[in-house]
Formats: C-alpha cells, structure tokens, sequence
C-alpha cells in the first residue's frame, strides 16, 4: 500500500483583529472568534482558521470562499464545503500547526516545557515508563504522538490515552491497536528544530510535505 500523503501547514501565532479575514473566514467562526477573551488563545484560534485556508487553497484550488468549519461529535474539526478533505489542528507555545490529507488525519505539537510529576505514571504504559526513566527527553514524543492519535480517531484525550502504547524504535509506531484499529505514526520536523507527530490509520507511515507558513502568507 502506499503511502498517505500528508501536508502539515505550520506558522507562528497571528496576532491580528480577525474581522480583518471577513470573506476568508466564515461568519460564525469570526464570531467566535470575537468572543475569545484571551489574546494568545485568539490568535491561536485565528491561526488555526487561516491555516484550514492554505490547505483548502492548495487542495481545491479555485474553491470559494469564505472556508466553513464545523466540528464533529468528539470535537474534531471538518469542512462541510470539501468532506474529502480530512484536517486536523494542534498548537504549543506560539506555534500552530495543520495537516491536511485525503485520509482521516491528526496531528499534535507539543513544545517542551515542565512536566508535572505524576503525569506518565497516570497516563503511560509501564514500557513507556521505563523509555522515560533511560531517556527523559522522550516525553513530548510519546505524548505527541498518544494525542495524534485519538485526534484522528476523532475521541477526547481523558477516554484513550492509556489505550495508545508507543513505541519510539526504530521511529515512532503503535506496539498495539487502538480501539481494534491499527494507526500509523510520522514525526514531522519543523523549522527551527521543532516537531509534531501526525498519525492515518492503517499500517503505513504518512509521506509529509512541510509547508511553513509567515504571516506574509495570509495578508
């Protein structure tokens, strides 16, 4: 089988007003926009939306706009205009990220920072654990690539973190199907030394496209 294709948009933090965007983004969602109170937590949210554009763009291109976005039962994002194509959305630390593909998809960053204590030995495998206790580093990866999954999967985080088992060697995969399925895990590098882990369902690693994105891009 081949490989799935994945495109994986990411960009720093837009901090600007989001009617600014009106024709590009759609009316609900600049409302909703509007109402988050928080600057960064706005801008991530604006970014997140500018982002679903250039994958639309660069899928169907001439589609119209503005883009619409909803959300499935379990929270998932998806285009009511463009069902094939399937998208996911993650940010950490200023950075988001978007991957895009014509197969379910997700995807998650996670910038390093301090680990509350007690956080793997709720939520990790015993193996997990003991990667962690000879490589504590491998935090971020593991996590990543735990949500990545249930992301795709399209369920909450609190429902089927322990359900996912991961391994890092020889790259990042599942040691065990999640819910009866098995997903395929791909970590992709990002400027300035950053990664996020991307997870399709099946056996075979995603191909990763790279798309960085400056706010140059969506003025």
């Amino acid at each position: 089988m081949s490989a799935p294709r994945v495109q994986v948009y990411a960009a720093r933090m837009v901090h600007l007003p989001p009617a600014q965007f009106a024709g590009r983004i759609c009316a609900a969602r600049l409302d909703a926009l509007t109402h988050i109170g928080h600057p960064d937590a706005q801008a991530a949210s604006l970014t997140g939306d500018l982002l679903l554009c250039a994958a639309v763009r660069r899928a169907c291109p001439g589609a119209p706009m503005p883009v619409r976005r909803a959300s499935a039962p379990g929270g998932k994002p998806w285009l009511p205009d463009h069902p094939a194509l399937h998208i996911s959305l993650s940010h950490s630390g200023g950075i988001v990220v978007c991957a895009a593909a014509a197969v379910p998809v997700g995807v998650d960053i996670e910038l390093p920072r301090p680990v509350r204590p007690g956080l793997a030995a709720r939520w990790f495998s015993p193996d997990e654990q003991a990667l962690l206790a000879r490589d504590p580093t491998a935090f971020f990866d593991l996590w990543m690539a735990k949500e990545a999954v249930l992301k795709e999967i399209g369920c909450g985080l609190a429902a089927g973190l322990r359900q996912v088992h991961v391994s890092l060697t020889p790259a990042p995969h599942l040691e065990a199907p999640v819910f009866g399925s098995m997903h395929a895990l791909a970590r992709a590098g990002l400027p300035g030394g950053l990664a996020a882990m991307v997870s399709v369902p099946g056996d075979t690693p995603p191909s990763l496209q790279v798309c960085p994105l400056t706010p140059a891009n969506f003025l």
